[in-house]
């Protein structure tokens, strides 16, 4: 997100904004196996953190002078800790996806057999989240947000 969107979001009357902020994407199933690691690649994580805080930069310097609400969705560390830590929030696996090989993504998913239960997977492919991960992130967010409002 730029200044110039958020001006012109403002310009058509946005007055409150929730922006999420990136994932650590080095943790993802696609960038371990192209790094040949089952680590998270701390590379790729640093940029993310690097955009992270940029937008709060942004966020924390248009916001008040646009008299803009804007709320920043922390799902950094909640993935991080998730992926650290999948049986405090009831997975067993994070390195790969329930999909095909697990290192598959997208259409390349269709006709391909899936995990007996993909609830206790992070991802469901290669680079996106389970159902049941998507569930704690809005979970979180809307946690985050009601704290904020209150």
């Amino acid at each position: 997100m730029s200044s110039t969107t958020l001006l012109a979001m403002h310009a058509e009357g946005a007055m409150r904004l929730a922006v999420v902020g990136m994932e650590p994407f080095g943790c993802s199933p696609l960038v371990r196996a192209l790094r040949g690691t089952i680590k998270c690649d701390d590379e790729y994580n640093n940029a993310a953190l690097s955009f992270n805080s940029k937008i709060k930069s942004l966020m924390a310097t248009l916001g008040p002078s646009l008299a803009m609400k804007i709320f920043y969705v922390d799902i950094y560390g909640l993935i991080q800790d998730t992926i650290e830590n999948p049986k405090k929030y009831g997975f067993v696996e994070t390195s790969k996806g329930c999909c095909g090989s697990g290192l598959d993504y997208g259409q390349g998913c269709k006709g391909l057999p899936t995990c007996a239960n993909r609830s206790k997977y992070v991802y469901w492919d290669a680079v996106h989240f389970t159902e049941e991960m998507y569930k704690i992130i809005s979970e979180e967010a809307l946690k985050s947000l009601m704290k904020t409002l209150a």
